[in-house]
């Protein structure tokens, strides 16, 4: 039984509609493939988490397998570079809200423009479907994420007191309105 969901979980991807095809994108003289996300990729993104939060994994397999398989509208991107994942990002679609559930690039690619560029992606999508506004969470501490964050138009909305479960840290509530 086993071995036959193995090899229909393999196919289920042939049929899912693809809301992002894979795109190449040359950022500052470097080339990076961005293409929508599935289940056979967790691996690969929690060996990004690992990178990214010092080997953590603030989302488990089965987290990112829900995201990924969720009923409500979403869309997670992944980036690559010479065939190595060193980012996603993931966006649920709620009503007239567009929330950024997880954005991550591996530090060694980090100011290199891909998060600009993977959050406009989601912004666009978000557009798509005419959603009022995007919205996400950053910890306190993370001041680079958030200069980002304001440099592409988001704005401080609230403290969200122990937010994070690893170190009980608050988060920044912010908020792009998408008018027009």
């Amino acid at each position: 039984m086993l071995k036959k969901f193995k090899a229909i979980k393999g196919k289920l991807s042939l049929f899912r509609h693809i809301q992002y095809p894979v795109r190449e994108v040359d950022l500052r003289g470097t080339t990076y493939v961005f293409r929508e996300l599935v289940g056979d990729d967790i691996k690969e993104l929690l060996q990004v988490e690992r990178l990214v939060y010092a080997g953590e994994l603030p989302w488990t397999k089965s987290a990112f397998l829900s995201e990924l398989y969720s009923r409500v509208q979403h869309l997670y991107i992944g980036v690559l570079f010479q065939e190595r994942m060193i980012g996603f990002a993931g966006v649920r679609i709620l009503g007239g809200d567009a929330h950024v559930t997880n954005i991550a690039i591996i530090p060694e690619y980090q100011g290199k423009g891909i998060g600009s560029f993977v959050l406009g992606e989601l912004e666009h999508y978000a557009r798509k479907q005419r959603c009022d506004r995007l919205t996400l969470e950053v910890r306190l501490s993370n001041r680079d994420a958030q200069r980002l964050y304001r440099q592409l138009g988001f704005i401080s909305q609230a403290i969200k007191a122990a937010y994070y479960t690893e170190g009980n840290e608050d988060a920044l509530d912010m908020v792009k309105y998408l008018h027009g």
